[in-house]
């Protein structure tokens, strides 16, 4: 039987390098004008946006970035869904976050603070080398304590060396049994030294950062120069070229890995197109999402329209309980004979329709009784609050008595909002006073007390 290690001596011998730069197809004219379309209007969104909007929606495509990139490589289970609760800081983000674990927590907290240190190469504060790259490596991989390793006993955990390049094979088995080669380890520093030469020219520096992006990335997967990781880090360097341009991060969802992996097998049997055009489509979608977000920022928030609408409705229910507060108190002043009682009891069963005002929410009310149980005679009515519809009108509020007189208490709603005003219990006072000496004029007019 071949061992292990004989099998990947002779995959070194089978390891293709990547191509140069020069080889390395550029975008066709169809590619360009789509994706000029969208960062044009991204950068015309800019213009118009708060800073902090900006920030926000660039914030949302680097989160969502550094929550898939590690599952990509199957070190956890992300869905959509979850990925924009986290990336958008969403109510609760950090109990679902919790949910998976505090493994997933601190890989993905990893893995988010690479990206600052992409930002010192996308503003060029520090160069792309293999010292950054380690660094990069090192950094992304910082919770990741352990990696698979193909050995003759088969898979085995090993300890992950972070920000050193691999001293052993890690060729990849596939699942027809064959071997997918990367540089065998003597020859990473050298092909690692040629990547950054190939950056390095006139002609990638001003080449279109979709050709820059998918290059780098390639040749860096080609190489694979870390015992694991390498697929982070490769998107973490295409990055560097999409941030340059037009700041946003290279984001590959976790269900879009196949068709990802896809194109780079493509590539190796060099067909390179579809890998331009997947890195095309990835930048065009994180365009929208970028975009999305700001027109979002723009567009009125419902849940605060709701709290407002909510607001106006608990302020009016508010006066409603307060007037009927306020007609029992002054009713138990009076100190009437004991066969006098009082209901005061909010309900949900009167509609009433005004052309300029709208009834409280439930179609709330106020049934106010007055009884003598001793000659078995009442006195009721309702009251309820309105609501103006036009939101200019000062007196945004209206107490009244359904069916009753034209005495209507017409209230601001600062009057009531936070708190009840000093100015308003008094006229409530008053308008309860005048309301309470109706009901009782019945009583006394009544025939059944002659």
């Amino acid at each position: 039987m071949t061992s292990l290690a004989a099998t990947f001596r002779q995959a070194d011998s089978l390891y293709q390098s990547f191509p140069d730069f020069s080889a390395w197809p550029a975008p066709t004219e169809d590619d360009l004008q789509l994706w000029d379309n969208f960062g044009s209007r991204l950068e015309e969104m800019r213009k118009e946006a708060p800073p902090e909007a900006i920030r926000n929606a660039g914030e949302v495509a680097v989160r969502a970035a550094a929550m898939d990139t590690g599952a990509i490589e199957g070190l956890y289970t992300v869905d959509r869904g979850f990925t924009m609760t986290v990336a958008t800081q969403a109510i609760a983000w950090e109990h679902a976050l919790e949910e998976k674990g505090e493994e997933v927590r601190e890989l993905f907290e990893a893995q988010l603070a690479a990206y600052e240190l992409v930002i010192d190469a996308v503003t060029r504060k520090l160069p792309i080398s293999e010292a950054w790259i380690r660094a990069l490596h090192e950094k992304i991989c910082a919770r990741q304590p352990t990696y698979r390793v193909l050995t003759d006993q088969g898979y085995q955990e090993q300890e992950l060396p972070k920000g050193s390049y691999k001293t052993q094979p890690n060729h990849v088995r596939l699942t027809d049994g064959s071997i997918h080669p990367y540089s065998p380890v003597d020859q990473v520093p050298s092909e690692m030294y040629r990547l950054l030469e190939q950056i390095r020219t006139p002609e990638f520096e001003s080449s279109h950062p979709i050709t820059q992006a998918s290059y780098i990335h390639y040749a860096f997967v080609v190489i694979h120069p870390f015992a694991d990781g390498n697929g982070r880090v490769a998107r973490a360097l295409a990055s560097v070229f999409f941030l340059r341009a037009h700041s946003i991060p290279f984001l590959v969802f976790a269900n879009q890995r196949r068709p990802y992996f896809d194109a780079l097998h493509q590539a190796d049997l060099d067909q390179t197109r579809p890998l331009l055009a997947f890195f095309r489509e990835r930048g065009i979608d994180t365009f929208q999402l970028v975009i999305d977000h700001l027109l979002t920022a723009e567009a009125p928030a419902p849940e605060n329209i709701a709290a407002r609408i909510r607001l106006i409705d608990e302020v009016a229910l508010r006066l409603l309980q307060a007037a009927g507060e306020q007609f029992r108190t002054q009713f138990e002043n009076l100190r009437l004979p004991p066969h006098f009682e009082v209901y005061v009891e909010l309900t949900d069963d009167v509609d009433v329709n005004f052309e300029n005002y709208r009834q409280v929410m439930g179609w709330k009310s106020l049934l106010l009784v007055i009884e003598d149980l001793e000659h078995k005679i009442d006195s009721e009515t309702n009251v309820t609050v309105l609501i103006a519809r036009d939101r200019a009108d000062p007196f945004s509020l209206c107490l009244f008595e359904i069916d009753g007189s034209d005495d209507d208490l017409e209230v601001r709603f600062e009057d009531v909002h936070p708190e009840i005003s000093e100015s308003l219990r008094l006229r409530l006072v008053n308008w309860c006073r005048r309301l309470l000496g109706r009901m009782l004029k019945q009583f006394e007019e009544s025939p059944g007390r002659s």
